[in-house]
């Protein structure tokens, strides 16, 4: 179960990024932002421990916020390489 919510918060906050800030959901290079968006939810989890929202033993918040600054910080890379 821990598996599908973090699937899912990454998923969740890759699609909210995206759009946010290309204005469409699936915009140049989405695979790699996909990709930053899981590891960094996991990274979340993992560096920032247990607290918050708890579901399945996953920090739902915590792997938000992971998500949200890898993202972000994938895209300020991916802006520079193009």
């Amino acid at each position: 179960m821990f598996w599908i919510v973090w699937a899912v918060v990454g998923l969740v906050v890759w699609g909210i990024m995206s759009y946010w800030q290309t204005g469409a959901l699936a915009g140049k290079g989405w695979w790699a932002s996909l990709i930053a968006a899981l590891v960094g939810s996991w990274l979340g989890d993992l560096l920032l421990g247990d607290w918050g929202w708890l579901a399945a033993g996953y920090n739902v918040i915590a792997g938000a916020i992971g998500a949200i600054v890898l993202t972000w910080l994938w895209s300020l890379v991916s802006k520079k390489r193009d």
